[in-house]
């Protein structure tokens, strides 16, 4: 186990690899932005808002807050892996915020400002990073394990486009390839001889492949949960979407994965022009006579999930608060 205080190098980005984030977000959010505008009339129609069903948008915010809960548990679970875990008043503000920060251009960011947070929280910056690229890699894998299984609920139209295809392939590559690292007698030698030649204490643990597996179960039920919120969104909006919930789940999970590897911030643009392009080209929505849902469901979804986090960033300024002061009198 790493006992060294060791602080993350603070590493200066390229300028032109902020320039292509922020051009690739530009031109993702522009795509969707143009798609808006082309529904503009119906969105700020009140009659489309007329019959949203509020206690069912409500479930869905529910069911989110409790996954953010779920995240901050899984991660704390993968770091118990290389550190001592974290009680809950420090871990929550340690992935809550930085799990904000993702939001920032380059996609390091986040992983800085956990390992700053846990640090702060005295724990070593390489278990966190460790831990924290770990979880990430399973969240992706069990987000595409799921598409994969919907896939083949998505209707014709939506189920054979190349873009869909080629989507499906990568995501077979990368789930069989995270099961395959992510197993302890290959993972574990690569991350000790890494931290090696960096001149760092390696990590002595011993961890046994069910335990990762057992936490992609978790991370799996934690995207089926997310799923659920969504087809309950789109159910606030459009009622019959019921019909269609493994679809929804899928195109919850996928859209994910999409903005996740898009490298683009948080996925913003990538996952509502995934979501848009499904939700209009799937036959199984019966979406001929409401054409305004693959618009509005993307947007509500974004405005919910940052809801969401914003609510658990204000809940847990007093908890970091409590353990910061604490600290502070030592």
């Amino acid at each position: 186990m790493v006992d060294t205080d060791s602080r993350p190098a603070a590493k200066q980005s390229s300028w032109w690899k902020l320039a292509f984030n922020l051009a690739l977000l530009s031109g993702l959010v522009s795509i969707f932005v143009l798609q808006v505008q082309k529904n503009w009339n119906d969105i700020v129609n009140p009659q489309t808002w007329h019959e949203l069903r509020w206690d069912l948008a409500g479930v869905a915010l529910v069911i989110l807050l409790f996954c953010s809960l779920l995240d901050i548990l899984i991660w704390n679970r993968a770091l118990s892996w290389f550190a001592a875990p974290l009680p809950f008043v420090k871990v929550a503000p340690v992935f809550i915020w930085s799990n904000l920060a993702r939001y920032i251009p380059g996609k390091v960011a986040s992983l800085f400002l956990r390992a700053a947070l846990a640090t702060e929280a005295d724990r070593p910056a390489v278990p966190v990073l460790a831990a924290s690229a770990l979880e990430l890699a399973l969240r992706t894998a069990s987000a595409l394990i799921i598409f994969v299984a919907t896939l083949p609920t998505w209707g014709r139209v939506a189920q054979h486009a190349k873009a869909t295809e080629a989507f499906f392939i990568t995501g077979v590559i990368i789930i069989v390839v995270v099961l395959i690292c992510a197993h302890p007698k290959m993972m574990m030698p690569v991350l000790n001889w890494t931290l090696k030649k960096i001149k760092q204490p390696i990590i002595e643990h011993t961890l046994r492949y069910r335990d990762v597996l057992g936490l992609i179960g978790l991370e799996m039920v934690r995207w089926v949960l997310v799923g659920i919120s969504f087809v309950l969104l789109a159910c606030a909006v459009y009622p019959p979407a019921w019909h269609a919930m493994l679809t929804l789940i899928g195109v919850a999970n996928a859209s994910w994965a999409a903005g996740f590897l898009s490298m683009t911030p948080a996925g913003l643009g990538m996952a509502e022009v995934v979501q848009n392009r499904v939700l209009a080209s799937s036959s199984l929505f019966g979406l001929r006579e409401s054409s305004i849902i693959p618009v509005i469901l993307p947007v509500a979804a974004r405005v919910w999930s940052l809801a969401a986090e914003g609510l658990w960033a204000l809940a847990v300024w007093p908890l970091y608060y409590r353990w910061s002061r604490s600290t502070a009198r030592k």
